[in-house]
């Protein structure tokens, strides 16, 4: 028969190895994922942080990528405008040059077979000008979501076509407008000093939400950043601790191992 001293003994050393074999397998487990909640009891508001956490550094990242199209979409429908900036500084040339009467007729059409050369141009850049398969010269606001910032919101317009609206950007018409007589001259040279100083007002307004677009970029990448580090700091095992409570709990698993295995040896020599 056992004493009961070592029944209380082995019983007293099982009770003990319960919660530290429960730490040192949960210690291996943080070691083996890096992770420091990684089925850890109580810790669901941790848990719940990280998950928090998570979306929070996704959905930064997916603004910070529609703040930097809208940046290059923007970048795009300036580049085009400085060509159509190019194309109405000559047309507003050879305006200019169509008013003189030392011109002849002949001459004056000439410098109207360019005009309109001009005009054709333009009304091509208004409707094949694109960004990632988008056309940029549209009426309409083009509206960015950029996460919990506010939407990046600004608008281009339509250029011109065949026959330009009073909506569009560029007023002057194929056909219609024309350098053919001074008259005319003049009439035309009103319009494409109209639409100049229109095209500048534009660039600095796309100018502005271009850099509204890089500024909010920046900032959505800041976000990210410390959201992340905020998730390392709760997800993350601390490695050196982790190996720490590893030796901790490896002694303490043998010490309390000890009586048990004492009151095997006391068993075993009781049956020979």
């Amino acid at each position: 028969m056992v004493p009961a001293l070592n029944r209380i003994s082995a019983l007293g050393a099982s009770r003990q190895l319960a919660p530290t074999d429960s730490g040192l397998q949960l210690t291996i487990e943080h070691l083996t994922a890096a992770h420091r909640l990684s089925g850890a009891p109580g810790e669901g508001a941790g848990l719940s942080l990280i998950h928090k956490l998570g979306a929070e550094i996704r959905i930064a990242g997916q603004g910070k990528r529609n703040a930097k199209d809208a940046a290059s979409f923007l970048q795009a429908a300036d580049r085009a405008l400085d060509r159509v900036t190019d194309l109405l500084t000559r047309a507003a040339e050879l305006g200019l040059q169509a008013q003189t009467s030392t011109l002849s007729d002949t001459y004056r059409a000439n410098l109207n077979a360019e005009f309109q050369s001009i005009l054709t141009t333009l009304a091509d850049l208004g409707s094949s000008t694109r960004f990632n398969g988008s056309k940029i010269f549209t009426s309409g606001d083009v509206v960015v979501p950029v996460g919990p910032f506010t939407n990046i919101t600004f608008q281009v317009g339509a250029l011109s076509g065949p026959h330009a609206g009073a909506a569009d950007i560029l007023t002057f018409t194929q056909g219609t407008d024309k350098l053919d007589t001074a008259a005319n001259a003049l009439a035309a040279a009103g319009k494409i000093t109209a639409a100049l100083n229109v095209v500048g007002t534009l660039r600095a307004n796309l100018g502005a939400s271009q850099q509204q677009s890089r500024t909010v970029s920046n900032a959505l990448a800041i976000q990210a950043e410390n959201c992340t580090a905020a998730y390392s700091q709760v997800q993350d095992a601390d490695l050196a601790g982790k190996v720490v409570n590893l030796t901790k709990f490896q002694i303490l698993n043998q010490s309390e191992t000890s009586p048990l295995s004492q009151s095997q040896r006391q068993i075993l020599e009781l049956l020979r």
